[in-house]
């Protein structure tokens, strides 16, 4: 009995010492570990679906590239429809100027001196010989009496006659609807209808003209294409 007694008397002596405050405090302290532990738990479970759900994504691009692809976007201009109208060439005022073009090639000045008087089929010029103001449908190039003319090309001559304005004249077919009439020649031209000539066959010579009798001697020369009335400049090579 007394055995027991002290065992007794121990315990309760241990129960009101410190020693049972200190054993209780690591009690506490293992509770809030333990609880600690299992919340750490919890969180670790969760983290690993945060994780995996950012592993998923795609790497985005650096900022330079992103800029670049923007810029390259926004600098593409839109299609734009100019604001001026196209010019358009000027026409031509008729296929003469067509036909001389491939013309010139070949053609010459007839005689070679200076040109008195140009051509005019809308501008009145003044005649010494009538004292009055009229058109002028040809060139009259000055040139000495008995000066030889040639043709301006080749062709073939259609007229030889005299008119009682113009003269004794020769009308050459030189083609592509182009007819040169070349007045005040002498009485007796060296050339027949029929025969074909070129820039070095001699038609005839310088004689005179009726109706511009007082101006210095020269040759008058008329062109036309398809029987419209021209500047024969637009032919005569310089």
């Amino acid at each position: 009995m007394k055995v027991k007694n002290n065992k007794t008397s121990k315990f309760i002596k241990f129960l009101n010492g410190k020693a049972f405050y200190a054993v209780l405090v690591l009690c506490f302290l293992g509770i809030g570990i333990a609880a600690w532990s299992g919340v750490q738990g919890i969180r670790s479970l969760e983290e690993p679906e945060e994780n995996n759900s950012s592993a998923l994504q795609l790497p985005s691009l650096p900022e330079s590239v992103e800029n670049n692809e923007k810029e390259e976007t926004e600098s593409v201009p839109e299609a734009t429809i100019p604001d001026s109208e196209p010019t358009e060439e000027p026409e031509s005022d008729s296929d003469t100027d067509e036909v001389a073009g491939n013309s010139a090639t070949y053609f010459v000045a007839p005689v070679i001196g200076e040109i008195i008087k140009g051509y005019s089929d809308s501008e009145l010029q003044y005649s010494m010989t009538f004292e009055d103001m009229r058109l002028h449908k040809g060139v009259d190039i000055a040139a000495k009496a008995g000066t030889p003319v040639v043709a301006a090309g080749k062709g073939t001559v259609l007229e030889v006659a005299t008119d009682a304005m113009l003269g004794s004249y020769v009308l050459i077919d030189h083609g592509s609807g182009i007819k040169a009439k070349y007045c005040g020649l002498n009485a007796v031209p060296t050339v027949s209808v029929g025969d074909s000539v070129d820039s070095a066959t001699q038609i005839g010579t310088i004689d005179v003209i009726p109706s511009e009798s007082v101006e210095e001697r020269h040759l008058h020369i008329e062109v036309t294409v398809n029987d419209e009335y021209v500047s024969p400049l637009k032919f005569l090579a310089d």
